[in-house]
């Protein structure tokens, strides 16, 4: 199961938009600029510009950090109507808070629920799901660092809110191709739970808006 997730949204005032987001003791606060100026180099004349910043809690960025970049960027930019901006530059800055397992997957999910908080025009939602294949064989969903120190494998999927099409994976392991649809159609059936969870969030905004 997923471990529970908790958000608090619009906590960065000076944000387009922004959340808290908890996945069990996992941490990340997500602030969304855009769409906005492009610096002359970044600016693309058919569409807007995404641009991810990831800052880990301690020390300088490394190759790690930028790998987590790319990935979200990938999973943002497939979901943003990026077309409907052009020459303007959407900017998601992610801070991590406390990382016990599943740091990128809640980077992710807490870039789309800043995406929803800003208004940012969207093709659909995306929820990531981070699964594990254990020593033992068994396939564990969102685990925990605990867990993380039994794998052979390790896989992230990127589902979109549509057709619940993997619209971006990673995998770190070798994974057999039996195991890789396990994992696939466990992370879809995560990722409706995740999509419920965005769904009541922005009720709950809005229901604190209109008091």
């Amino acid at each position: 199961d997923l471990r529970p997730m908790f958000c608090e949204i619009g906590p960065i005032t000076r944000a387009d938009g922004s959340c808290m987001l908890s996945s069990g003791d996992t941490t990340v606060a997500c602030a969304l600029y855009g769409p906005g100026e492009v610096r002359q180099t970044r600016e693309i004349i058919d569409r807007a510009s995404v641009e991810v910043v990831y800052r880990s809690r301690v020390g300088n960025k490394g190759v790690e950090d930028r790998k987590r970049e790319m990935f979200i960027e990938k999973s943002c930019s497939s979901a943003i109507l990026a077309m409907l901006h052009p020459r303007t530059a959407i900017t998601v800055n992610i801070q991590e808070m406390h990382d016990s397992g599943g740091l990128v997957s809640t980077c992710v999910n807490s870039a789309c629920l800043a995406l929803l908080d800003a208004a940012v025009p969207m093709r659909f939602l995306v929820a990531c799901v981070h699964c594990a294949i254990l020593k033992d064989g068994r396939v564990v969903l969102d685990p925990d660092r605990r867990q993380m120190k039994h794998t052979v494998a390790t896989l992230l999927f990127t589902i979109e809110s549509r057709t619940r099409s993997v619209i971006s994976s990673h995998t770190e392991g070798k994974v057999s191709q039996l195991k890789l649809q396990e994992c696939i159609n466990m992370a879809k059936t995560a990722a409706s739970t995740i999509f419920s969870f965005y769904r009541l969030v922005i009720n709950r905004k809005f229901a604190k808006e209109s008091l």
